[in-house]
């Protein structure tokens, strides 16, 4: 029986193939657009965020064709006014690219603006030749992804809605038994439980916000999930307004467990409980009747989510347990503070460094004889918007595997694929080397690698999708050195005013 994990590579690595092959016999000229989209539709949480990332795409490939036109059209007879308007617009869209529900549109609109500038030479002709190639290829992409995810292996939005809100349910009333056994001197209450309780509370209120967008989405083929809309909306309420008040339990627990009289010894360490290092009688009972407020509050959470998912023909029978749960919050307020989490001077801050990356890219290109021409400036506009709401950590990860990734394709490249003369040998590497990088990192923190090794595959080795093949290894090393310059250039200046 195979994994989820292997169901779901096979999947991306099927859909991957499929779209550059398809693309090779349309005879369209860069196949690799096509199979960038699967991996970009394939990254997301569920069917249905794909979906909705496939329309953000879609639309943002018009809107970023569109501005790439005007640009070119009116500024590029001027370098300075052309590389101003190109920074200040990426300025613009990183300030905006944070919203929860559409900043992706906002991301591929500057990506595709970029793109089509700089391959069309500067040129409208051009420019709207690649434009065109570039909507087949996306909508070539989508088609192909949606046929495969939704007939191969089909996980639909329904099942992966309630799968969330069974781990959230189950998550809270898990860490709620070890809360009850720490506050009746049970289990050992310490600041490293504290963390460890906090971390997880974090993750949860991450994938209820997360999986609260398909309640937003069209619910076709979800024909409960859709008449029971409303009702999983104030779960989901619930679910929030629980894991804030624990962590508002857990910040006023907190300090009590640093004012302890006990030595420190290991000893002790070991037999710290919250009520033994609580001097303050009344404060523990208001801890006690907090607890179990929420307490009551996921029992009847767990209780409601039980009687809604098999409530198929008994749906006024499962509302009634709905009904008892009270919320405090409304679903559009609560939404529209999620959709954007960030401060105002922060997506501000970012927009500068976005701008202030592109300026030094731009500079770096005119002064400093690169190969590859355009090439530079455009992979530094597309990972300086996609890197800057990346964690340091992650962006370290990012550039670790494109080093690993990228000298694994890099050879496979010059040994293996010049050797391969039939279409079918080409789809058999691509998707052998897909399959291995999609199931190695399945696990969420190396989600990463996932998007970064399905790109450096085709980018890497695009010359050899070409309507006549060529293999030129000093063509793709310029490449892999220009991507990390790029990344370089990004990494040096997020570092630089984040943590300076």
């Amino acid at each position: 029986m195979l994994s989820r994990a292997m169901k779901e590579a096979i999947k991306v690595s099927l859909a991957f193939t499929s779209a550059i092959v398809l693309a090779i016999f349309f005879g369209w000229d860069k196949p690799y657009w096509a199979a960038v989209t699967v991996v970009t539709l394939a990254s997301n949480e569920s069917f249905s965020h794909s979906i909705h990332a496939a329309h953000n795409r879609i639309m943002g490939t018009f809107v970023g064709a569109s501005l790439a036109i005007g640009m070119v059209a009116f500024f590029a007879q001027d370098r300075f006014l052309f590389i101003g308007s190109f920074i200040l617009l990426g300025g613009l869209f990183t300030a905006m690219s944070y919203d929860r529900k559409n900043g992706y549109f906002f991301r591929i609109a500057f990506v595709v603006c970029a793109l089509i500038s700089f391959m069309g030479s500067f040129d409208d002709a051009i420019s709207v030749k690649i434009i065109f190639l570039r909507l087949q290829e996306t909508i070539l992409g989508v088609v192909v992804f949606s046929l495969v995810y939704q007939f191969l292996w089909p996980m639909n939005s329904e099942v992966e809605f309630y799968d969330q809100q069974k781990s959230t349910s189950k998550g809270l009333h898990d860490l709620l038994v070890e809360l009850i056994e720490c506050v009746s001197g049970k289990r050992a209450y310490t600041q490293e439980t504290i963390a460890d309780y906090q971390a997880r509370l974090l993750a949860m209120s991450n994938n209820i916000k997360s999986h609260s967008l398909i309640l937003d989405l069209p619910a076709a083929g979800s024909y409960q999930l859709s008449q029971q809309r409303k009702h999983w909306r104030k779960l989901t309420l619930a679910s929030d307004e629980a894991i804030i008040k624990l962590q508002a339990w857990l910040d006023k627990a907190a300090p009590l467990v640093n004012n302890t009289k006990y030595p420190s010894d290991s000893e002790h360490q070991q037999g710290r409980t919250l009520l033994s290092e609580l001097a303050n009688e009344a404060l523990i009972i208001e801890l006690n009747e907090e607890l179990a407020e929420i307490n009551n509050t996921v029992n009847l959470i767990q209780e409601a989510r039980h009687a809604l998912h098999n409530s198929a023909g008994q749906v006024n029978k499962s509302f009634g347990a709905v009904e008892k749960i009270n919320i405090t919050s409304h679903w559009q307020h609560v939404i529209k503070q999620w959709n954007n989490p960030i401060p105002l001077s922060t997506r501000l801050k970012d927009s500068a460094i976005v701008m202030v990356s592109l300026m030094a890219s731009f500079a770096l290109w005119i002064y400093v004889p690169l190969p590859n021409g355009y090439m530079f400036p455009m992979l530094a506009a597309v990972f300086a918007m996609n890197l800057i709401a990346m964690p340091k950590i992650i962006v370290d990860q990012a550039l670790v595997g494109m080093c690993v990734t990228g000298t694994l394709v890099l050879l496979q490249y010059t040994f293996i694929m010049p050797a391969l003369t039939e279409i079918w040998q080409l789809a058999a590497f691509y998707f052998i080397n897909l399959l291995i990088i999609w199931r190695v990192c399945s696990t969420p923190e190396l989600a990463v690698q996932k998007v970064v090794g399905g790109n450096l595959l085709v980018v890497l080795t695009m010359s050899a999708l070409y309507l006549t093949p060529s293999f030129d290894i000093t063509a793709s090393l310029n490449m892999f050195v220009q991507v990390f310059l790029a990344v370089g250039v990004t990494r040096f200046f997020i570092a630089w005013c984040k943590e300076g």
